[in-house]
């Protein structure tokens, strides 16, 4: 559940095409070369289309093999690994765009696929770059703050999560993680108090009725 949960507030990081390509890279190899490097990459973009994938990883392993550092093929492939759950594979390429391009969808797809694979100390760090570049994604964040919470640090977890809300104050999900690490953390009244605002916000919540339910059943004073 919390790997689908984090695959989830990262979902809309999946669809993003945000590649740099590498000028200086292009410079390096000859004029007939990087003609092959293009038609590869156009015949594997191609194969995605036709949904032909293994042909398609075939011509980007190809492309690849003239120029080690095409990033718009590294990026197809990557994301291609990344959807056939081949994580090592895709974490490779995600490391190597990140340190290319310094763009934080590769540091974000690069802690996903590192939290897949359970190494949840390196997916911090990668998310964790992420929001250094770029803070204005809520997700990015959230996908920290199931991180800090793979690694038991709640506290970690909970202030990367108000960080999400500061910038969407009314996403019932983000609140919803926010109540259920405040209950784990033994903090009940807090829990309770949030779970009431997002009742507020949809009074037909299901979910969040039955975790008032509970909370009320739980203790509010009295916390260390």
């Amino acid at each position: 559940m919390l790997k689908d949960s984090l695959a989830k507030t990262s979902s809309d990081e999946l669809t993003e095409d945000s590649v740099c390509e590498d000028e200086d890279s292009l410079q390096k190899i000859s004029r007939g070369d990087r003609g092959k490097v293009d038609a590869l990459y156009g015949r594997g973009v191609s194969m995605l289309g036709a949904g032909k994938d293994d042909e398609a990883i075939k011509c980007f392993v190809q492309a690849l093999s003239v120029d080690a550092v095409h990033t718009e093929t590294m990026h197809k492939l990557a994301m291609l690994y990344l959807q056939k759950q081949m994580y090592g594979a895709a974490a490779v390429l995600f490391k190597q765009l990140g340190e290319l391009t310094n763009d934080p969808v590769h540091y974000s797809h690069l802690g996903l696929v590192l939290y897949q694979q359970s190494d949840f100390e390196a997916s911090k760090e990668a998310y964790q770059q992420a929001v250094k570049l770029d803070a204005n994604r809520p997700q990015r964040f959230v996908s920290l703050a199931q991180v800090y919470r793979a690694l038991g640090q709640i506290n970690h977890a909970m202030m990367a999560l108000n960080k999400a809300l500061e910038v969407d104050k009314e996403n019932t999900e983000f609140l919803f993680l926010l109540a259920t690490l405040q209950a784990e953390s033994g903090d009940f009244g807090e829990a309770k108090a949030v779970i009431e605002k997002i009742l507020e916000f949809d009074p037909s919540n299901k979910e969040a009725e039955d975790f008032l339910k509970e909370l009320k059943s739980k203790p509010t004073e009295g916390q260390g």
